[in-house]
């Protein structure tokens, strides 16, 4: 295998229709060969079932999902159940996202998927290979590298009912026989869907622009060097619930009795007086960074190194009180954060009795927020009552890991592979009340004023053995038990209580795999699952605190959790040109230790019930062998696509897809409000392909039924005494659009 063609470029070839490779053990491999369990989707795909940022990618893979938080910086992905979704700037997420082989510490920034390769979905533990921490998953997004030799452009536009305009243009061009460059441009807009009465606006549509660049240099067959740069600017008014139900909040319902605002599942309206807060500059989200890739054939040994840089910069703030009211307007900030990561590792040649791969990885990141908490809490004409907490966040993580792989036999292989990782952080975290401010803001707000200093270290050693079998040629049986490890991180990046540690501490892991893959119908059909079992340790998950004043959500250890399951994935295609799958999944997950959570409110009113019970004042509650939140136990994926010719110069394209899940909790502690009932969307698209596919011109459809539905469900942190909020998807509603692209060139 020749080093000038890197790893990622080299897992754009499908050697044949029903080939796929991909790069889960950082070697080039058909998914069949691979011993674990992964879901992959090309960027043809990709673009046949408008998929258009990460949380899209749900559809396509039934292990995957998405949770939603308020704060746009901190969703994330969950696999199997597990992942994490917390409000802090400082835990980073169990399923980590790789973009073109650097690891994401904030995976928000991986904000559209333009013009990509192919993704790959990884389930189980995979902080071996993959940077750092990816206790639960990792969601791996391979961009298009350039062409060499190769002049090529496109253009997109996709127009839709909501008022979605979205253009992207690609221009490939080759700069002599080594040297290619690939250029790509991308601008999204839609409306919004939430209404603000008060001062008739809509929020929670899109507006963003960005750039990436790519240099692929090739001066022999031995060396490769691929370096890459992208820019993104979000400027979108989100992310807004509206109120399901109201509680006892008299500002609230008056407002919404003034403007005729019915809480429910249909509400779209919200009465907000300073909707992006009061931090100059809000909204603001700005990603940016630069990466390079070389790869050298040291005769034989292969010699990877990259080498990665990030900056992102937001300016988020909130109207907390969701009224007119000045009560609390302050809430948010200014973040801006920085990573540079570099990996280093050497790879035997591929197909020995004895394979090998070692390597070196260091990760830098540091987070500076700006964070203001409060507003007229005492009344409209007595001073302001606003909290700020200073927070420098710095992490280190330093790994070495490595594995080897012994072919017993032609049909028996066994794996072991290991990683050693030393993680280090400190916060500094000063609280003051903001100049002008009444005194003593802090300690009403309930944050403790002062300058702290707080400093964490751990060294942990996870690993891997994986033992595969082939009993045919097209059918491979594999069994993974692994140990994997997330780093610790701190509860939160605003206010401080003074009897809550801020300090995390590592999740840890026992995952259990037990797989079948095969391929039949002369490689035209392949069918895969998987058994797993994973035992977690000190889980890191936010609850929502209604001991602290005001209320609010902060991130915890868990003392535990279980998840266990069954996942598969059927692919046919029966004539050229079809493609048929269906994937599916069952997991059933629960908490084992999870003490002291605040009880929901309807089981402390009018008297304690459900368990509940006083613990130090407190109205608390066990959730052990409660449900995982945010964890269907049923997911299921069926998508087909058909090109067929219908002149000599014309193909028809059809494709559709439908996803459906089982009911959802969103609450750790069981609350009866905040469950998602089961539920499925359907999508469409029709269109043609003209003159091989330079002209191509579809039209869409989402969510064809018109299923309305939530991202979540939570108590109103506006209206404390009953109230809840829902959080809702542009694609709750049905849409229908056009996209039409053109293709010049290679």
């Amino acid at each position: 295998m020749a080093a000038a063609q890197s790893i990622e470029t080299q897992a754009t070839k499908r050697t044949a229709p029903e080939e796929i490779l991909v790069t889960a053990r950082k070697r080039v491999e058909n998914v069949q060969n691979v011993s674990e369990s992964i879901t992959v989707a090309s960027g043809a795909s990709i673009e046949r079932l408008q998929i258009v940022q990460p949380s899209d990618l749900t559809r396509i893979a039934p292990a995957l999902t998405f949770r939603d938080n308020p704060i746009p910086t901190s969703s994330g992905f969950a696999v199997r159940g597990i992942g994490t979704s917390s409000f802090s700037a400082t835990v980073e997420q169990s399923v980590s996202t790789v973009v073109d082989g650097v690891v994401l510490g904030q995976p928000q920034s991986a904000a559209s998927l333009i013009d990509i390769d192919h993704v790959e979905v990884l389930e189980g533990p995979q902080g071996l290979l993959f940077g750092k921490n990816a206790s639960a998953g990792l969601v791996n997004i391979v961009t298009k590298a350039p062409r060499l030799g190769e002049l090529g452009a496109e253009l997109g536009v996709t127009v839709g009912t909501d008022g979605e305009f979205r253009n992207t243009g690609i221009l490939n061009i080759p700069l002599g026989d080594a040297l290619a460059v690939r250029l790509v441009g991308f601008r999204n807009r839609t409306d919004g869907y939430i209404r603000n009465e008060y001062l008739n606006e809509s929020y929670n549509g899109e507006k963003n622009y960005g750039f990436r660049g790519k240099l692929l240099f090739e001066p022999s067959d031995n060396v490769s060097l691929l370096i890459s740069g992208d820019y993104a600017k979000d400027t979108s008014v989100c992310c807004f619930s509206t109120a399901r139900t109201l509680g006892s909040n008299a500002n609230l319902a008056n407002y919404f009795d003034l403007y005729g605002i019915v809480p429910g599942p249909d509400n779209r309206s919200v009465v907000a007086g300073m909707p992006v807060g009061t931090y100059p500059g809000a909204p603001l989200r700005v990603y940016k960074g630069v990466s390079g890739q070389l790869d050298v054939d040291l005769g034989g040994v292969t010699l990877t190194s990259i080498t990665g840089f990030r900056k992102n910069h937001y300016i988020l703030d909130f109207d907390g009180d969701q009224t007119p009211l000045e009560r609390f307007d302050y809430n948010g900030g200014d973040y801006r954060y920085r990573q540079f990561s570099q990996e280093l590792r050497l790879a035997s040649p591929a197909g020995q009795t004895i394979e090998w791969l070692a390597g070196l990885y260091y990760f830098n990141s540091r987070n500076v927020v700006d964070y203001r908490a409060g507003g007229r809490l005492l009344g409209p004409t007595l001073p302001l009552v606003v909290a700020v907490i200073d927070t420098d966040f710095r992490s280190k993580s330093y790994a070495g890991f490595g594995s080897v792989t012994w072919s017993a036999t032609d049909a028996l292989r066994l794996r072991v592979g290991g990683r050693l990782t030393r993680d280090e952080l400190r916060a500094r975290r000063v609280a003051f009340d903001l100049p002008g401010a009444y005194p003593g803001s802090s300690a009403i707000i309930g944050s403790t004023a002062g300058d702290t200093t707080e400093t964490g270290k751990t060294t942990n050693f996870s690993w891997k053995v994986t033992g595969e079998y082939d009993v045919t040629p097209d059918i491979m049986v594999y069994a993974n038990v692994a140990r994997g490890y997330k780093g610790p991180g701190l509860a939160s990046s605003g206010i401080i209580q003074p009897d809550v540690s801020p300090l995390i501490r590592p999740e840890e892991v026992m995952a259990y795999d037990l797989g079948i893959k095969t391929s039949f119908l002369d490689n035209r059909a392949t069918f895969n699952a998987a058994l797993f079992y994973e035992d977690f340790t000190d889980f890191q998950t936010q609850i929502y605190d209604t001991s602290t004043n005001p209320p609010g959500f902060r991130t915890t250890n868990a003392g535990g959790l279980r998840t266990k399951g069954v996942q598969a994935q059927l692919s046919v295609r029966p004539v050229p040109g079809l493609d048929l799958s269906a994937n599916g999944i069952y997991v059933d997950a629960e908490y084992r230790d999870l003490e002291g959570l605040s009880c929901p409110y309807a089981w402390t009113t009018p008297t304690l019930s459900n368990g509940c019970e006083l613990v130090g004042g407190r109205p608390v509650v066990n959730a052990s062998g409660n449900r995982l939140a945010n964890s269907p136990r049923f997911k299921f994926n069926l998508a087909a696509s058909y090109q067929v010719p219908v002149s000599s110069d014309a193909d028809l394209l059809l494709a559709t897809d439908y996803s459906w899940r089982s009911a959802e909790q969103f609450s750790a502690n069981g609350d009866p409000m905040t469950i998602q009932p089961a539920f499925g969307t359907w999508n469409g698209s029709i269109g043609l392909s003209l003159s091989g596919g330079m002209w191509e011109l579809r039209a869409f459809v989402r969510n064809l039924l018109d299923k309305h539905y939530v991202t979540l469900l939570a108590p109103n942190s506006a209206d404390t005494s009953g109230g809840y909020a829902q959080y809702l998807s542009r694609y709750s509603d049905r849409q229908f659009g056009v996209t039409m692209r053109v293709r010049l060139g290679g």
